[in-house]
């Protein structure tokens, strides 16, 4: 399993670029910077062979170029999200995204997921982990055995963790979720956001609990 790392341009998302036997993005920005997404994923892989898009949650700056991926995969690459917020994204309206400038996509999740499921991401097993706080459908994916953890805005480099005072956010949910984290094994951390973290992740994600504990 290679995991190939697009950082995010001012408001999006960071890209997760995962190649083996079913090639796969996770999150896909806001769609301001598509053109260049796709140039460098076509540069690791054909865009004609990803299979599937998983959204680690519903915000306008990790779902916005998702649609754009899926006509550049001429309709292979299957969205998967989390099963609660299926008919916002059906919806495709967002605060965020209109402050910005830009229109959200109307998305149809072709998977819906739910917490404990087991999904292939390149060539290994991820559990797909239910993390709400930062949204209503905040999701990570993690590989035991690899010790690896995409872990969305629920977690970020040096103890950074993601807002809760947007709709839908809850603190208290957002420190559950983050202490349901810190009793993984973890070596790797690929977050929504910022910097990623090989070898030192579990530190990281420690910290993060720190930080939000010392907020109560």
């Amino acid at each position: 399993m290679d995991i190939f790392t697009i950082l995010g341009k001012e408001y999006d998302s960071n890209v997760y670029v995962v190649v083996g036997k079913i090639p796969t993005i996770i999150d896909t920005g806001t769609g301001f910077y598509t053109g260049m997404i796709l140039e460098t994923i076509q540069r690791i892989v054909k865009l004609n062979q990803i299979q599937q898009i998983l959204l680690t949650h519903e915000h306008y700056d990790h779902v916005g170029g998702a649609q754009d991926i899926v006509q550049a995969s001429k309709g292979r690459a299957k969205i998967f999200a989390h099963k609660d917020v299926i008919s916002k994204l059906k919806e495709g309206k967002s605060t965020f995204a209109e402050t910005l400038g830009g229109v959200m996509p109307k998305l149809e999740v072709d998977v819906p997921l739910s917490d404990g499921e087991q999904i292939t991401i390149g060539d290994q097993p991820f559990e797909v982990l239910f993390t709400p706080g930062h949204s209503i459908g905040s999701l990570c994916f993690y590989n035991k055995k690899r010790q690896v953890l995409f872990s969305g805005d629920t977690i970020f480099a040096d103890g950074g963790f993601g807002r809760y005072d947007f709709p839908g956010g809850d603190f208290n949910k957002l420190l559950n979720s983050i202490e349901q984290l810190a009793v993984l094994d973890l070596t790797n951390l690929y977050p929504g956001h910022g910097s990623i973290v090989e070898k030192q992740g579990k530190n990281h994600v420690l910290k993060t609990l720190h930080n939000i504990r010392s907020l109560m």
